[in-house]
């Protein structure tokens, strides 16, 4: 089945966390991948995702952490307006 990544790059201006009760990551931009592999049994094109990690650079290792894509643009919505993101986030 063929399968297709794609890049994108998010910044953070304040410290945040991607999993409750984890360490808070500091601002800056970090690179988030997504792959998503073609669904065959439709007439047209449909691609679902598999996987979505964040690049995180700790201690000059890099790490590919899994995250939801909803906690993710929870983390950027509290990030950008300063408020609690409500039910989906921490």
């Amino acid at each position: 089945m063929p399968t297709r990544m794609t890049s994108e790059t998010v910044t953070f201006t304040q410290p945040f966390q991607i999993e409750e009760n984890a360490a808070f990551l500091p601002p800056g931009a970090y690179v988030v991948d997504t792959e998503e592999e073609l669904v065959d049994d439709i007439s047209f094109p449909v691609w679902r995702r598999i996987a979505t990690v964040m690049c995180i650079i700790r201690a000059g290792a890099t790490e590919h952490v899994a995250i939801d894509p909803e906690v993710l643009r929870a983390a950027l919505a509290y990030d950008g307006t300063g408020r609690p993101p409500g039910p989906l986030g921490f």
